[in-house]
């Protein structure tokens, strides 16, 4: 049976796709590369390597970069370029780059050790303090490059991704005005994974080029679906990057709570409740759209309304 691809198979599986992604374009790099200095190394009368030593010391440096680049990701989305603060950023970057270059050379220098270990043959990262002094500006210079492309490369991927499935960002109470105008000059946003941060009445919608905004309270019922929770408005919906459980609890003061695994629903937008014969419930939505109620929320669930 064809499985359909779609923006829900896609968050969920996200993970995974980037991953094979990564994976596919290091094993292929590598593999060029490699295959690059053989022939390179075929012009001389007489090879002064292996055939199989190119692609150890491709791939070794592929492995670490593999390893490294969550670090990298993570850094982008913790510490983003501040553009009103160039000097800091540039100093944050700077100093990321030597620490990644470091990185990965420790990294790359060990699996080929570790590799060279079961063989008749030696690898040597530097025979003397003035090779090793030569050998790490040279991987310094790559790397730094590296670790420029990696960068824009993420911000690149981030963007299309935004756009493809739309991205929601919280933003502050002042950062609308009455009838829910778009105030460009007095708003702001700020990064809702933030300890403590609440949800606020307004949730800024960028998707395909296009920026809107969407009240909180409107929203009806959550689905959590890899990464994302899935802001289900009427028959819209709008990903958002945060769990379940940050997302219900930033906004408990909007009535969110959890009713399974995979949902949460709006208290102030519940039509009426219908017990099953299994023990859970069925949520019905002012929309009529059904929800279930697990009993393993229904304790928390039925705390809730009472103090609705």
């Amino acid at each position: 049976m064809k499985m359909a691809f779609s923006k829900t198979h896609f968050q969920q599986y996200k993970v995974i796709y980037e991953a094979l992604a990564l994976f596919a374009y290091f094993a292929i790099n590598a593999g060029i590369n490699a295959t690059s200095v053989l022939m390179e190394e075929a012009r001389e009368a007489q090879a002064s390597f292996q055939n199989w030593e190119p692609f150890v010391w491709e791939y070794s440096s592929a492995f670490a970069s593999l390893i490294i680049i969550p670090l990298i990701a993570w850094l982008t989305r913790r510490y983003p370029w501040n553009w009103r603060a160039n000097k800091r950023s540039l100093l944050l970057y700077s100093s990321a780059a030597l620490a990644y270059s470091l990185l990965h050379v420790l990294l790359m220098v060990a699996a080929r050790e570790l590799v060279y270990l079961p063989t008749a043959s030696d690898y040597q990262f530097a025979s003397d303090l003035q090779t090793l002094i030569f050998e790490m500006f040279y991987e310094l210079h790559k790397d730094i490059w590296s670790f420029c492309f990696f960068v824009v490369m993420i911000a690149v991927y981030r963007y299309l991704i935004s756009q493809y499935l739309g991205d929601v960002t919280s933003l502050s109470e002042h950062g609308a005005r009455d009838g829910d105008e778009f105030a460009a000059n007095d708003t702001h946003t700020y990064d809702i994974n933030t300890e403590n941060t609440a949800l606020a009445n307004i949730l800024l919608v960028k998707k395909l080029g296009k920026e809107f905004l969407v009240k909180t309270d409107q929203i009806e019922w959550i689905e959590a679906c890899g990464n994302y929770a899935n802001l289900h408005i009427g028959n819209d919906v709008y990903p958002m990057r945060i769990t379940m459980a940050g997302f219900v609890k930033k906004g408990s003061d909007f009535g969110f709570v959890r009713v399974h695994k995979s949902f949460a629903v709006n208290i102030n937008s519940i039509r009426f409740i219908e017990a099953l014969a299994s023990g859970d419930a069925e949520i019905v939505m002012l929309s009529g759209k059904k929800v279930r109620l697990s009993r393993r929320y229904k304790t928390d669930f039925d705390a809730s309304i009472i103090k609705a």
